[in-house]
């Protein structure tokens, strides 16, 4: 049965909103720092006219110059190319861009310039698209930003200063101190809730993608179910003159010749083909009852069957627990005789001898039934895509690679679920988790 060098593989899995950014986002973040430049500036002009701030220029300017020049380089080379960026490199952007606006303020009046709050920009920018641990580290360097602007020494005579909290003598009014708290709490509240809002949106998106594929799947599987009707009553003639050319056969033969055994053998494989083309009639499952199935005896029955139609493969039945599970006998026996076909591709292609193992009992999910083979394995590149429809790595004409697909369906339908894993150091192996099981005795 196909793998990949890694487990266990669920098929197929759900894609989880994560890193790296895609490169729509990207300019949207040098527009960012386009407009932080043009704010630090301003911030800088205004500090100076209005606000009768002192401004250090000989740092202020450099440092907004800086900022330009690092966010120009970045959007040339963004230019003509898309561009993606993990976490790490946001959150290095959104810490450099801190410490630059932290430098502009130290260097026009520090903690009593009223731009500080430009820092909270960036706060909710982290909150917005980084994972909540490193949000909440950036929230914490933006206080501490803040809170370092307090170190800056004032000028007494700085005539702007008083206006703005800070004292005659150089120091720091509580009402300065308290727009500190005041931001600190402010970011830790924006980071909360945002982060939450977030990941509740991202797993209604989940949940939403669920739906969809259901619907998909859903509308796939009764396209099939139509195609396999017609199939149905398409071969319903055919085979009912095989089994009376069959019976011809057998009765002209004697009892011991070949021929006699070779009728037989045919008449027994058209009487299966009619029992898959019966289940495949519209109606035919309508009488299925959920939990209706033995999993040991039926596994056992189905294996038996295969074994008749490939008397040269070895199977070996591991174990066989008598569970009550949540599947129909008709469908757990047509997802064994699946699970064993391919199993039997793989072993084959791998020229290989080695027996395919079936268990069939209880684990820590619930009741378990799983094919093992030595075969060859899938190719990495399709091993999250296993359990789509039309999937398969056999040669043309080998396969539909509807079978994992209609397995997975069936078996997704009352509650279980489909799981491929390496049997190192070569193989696969194949689990159907059918749901709580009730055991018998």
């Amino acid at each position: 049965m196909p793998t990949a060098n890694s487990s266990p593989i669920e098929a197929p899995a759900l894609p989880r909103t994560t890193f790296p950014i895609g490169a729509t986002l990207v300019p949207w973040l040098v527009g960012l720092r386009w407009a932080m430049v043009g704010l630090l500036a301003g911030t800088l002009v205004a500090s100076a006219r209005w606000l009768e701030l002192p401004v250090r220029w000989a740092i202020a300017l450099p440092t907004v110059g800086a900022l330009a020049v690092v966010n120009g380089l970045l959007a040339t080379r963004l230019r003509g190319a898309s561009a993606a960026w993990s976490a790490g490199k946001i959150a290095g952007s959104v810490l450099f861009d801190m410490i630059a606006i932290a430098i502009v303020l130290a260097a026009s009046g520090g903690a009593a310039n009223p731009f500080s709050s430009l820092l909270f920009v960036y706060v909710a920018l982290a909150a917005s698209l980084l994972p909540p641990r490193v949000t909440y580290l950036l929230a914490a360097v933006s206080a501490l930003t803040f809170g370092a602007l307090f170190f800056v020494p004032q000028d007494p005579s700085c005539p702007g200063c008083a206006a703005h909290g800070a004292n005659q003598d150089g120091t720091f009014s509580t009402h300065l101190y308290g727009m500190w708290i005041a931001f600190a709490l402010g970011a830790t509240l924006v980071v909360f809730f945002l982060t939450r809002v977030r990941q509740a949106l991202e797993e209604q998106g989940r949940s939403l993608e669920a739906l969809q594929r259901r619907a998909d799947d859903s509308a796939k599987f009764a396209a099939i179910g139509t195609l396999a009707a017609g199939a149905a009553h398409e071969l319903g003639t055919p085979l009912g003159t095989i089994a009376i050319l069959a019976g011809e056969l057998e009765a002209d033969a004697s009892e011991a010749s070949s021929i006699g055994h070779t009728a037989r053998d045919i008449a027994k494989q058209v009487e299966r083909c009619r029992d898959v083309l019966r289940r495949m009639q519209p109606g035919a499952q309508r009488g299925a009852v959920a939990g209706d199935a033995m999993l040991g005896a039926t596994v056992k029955d189905a294996v038996d069957k295969w074994r008749a139609a490939h008397p040269d493969v070895e199977v070996l039945v591991a174990r066989a627990e008598e569970l009550a599970v949540p599947v129909s006998r008709v469908d757990l026996e047509a997802a064994v005789t699946v699970l064993l076909d391919n199993a039997l591709y793989a072993t084959e292609k791998a020229n290989t001898k080695e027996p395919i193992t079936v268990d069939a009992g209880s684990s820590a999910e619930g009741p378990c039934m799983s094919v093992v083979d030595r075969g060859v394995g899938v190719p990495v590149e399709i091993a999250h895509r296993v359990g789509e429809p039309f999937l398969t790595t056999k040669e043309p004409g080998e396969g539909m690679g509807l079978g994992l697909y209609l397995v997975r369906t069936l078996i997704e339908r009352v509650g279980g679920r489909l799981e491929v894993t390496d049997n190192m150091p070569t193989g696969t192996r194949v689990a159907l988790y059918l749901g709580a099981g009730e055991a018998l005795g």
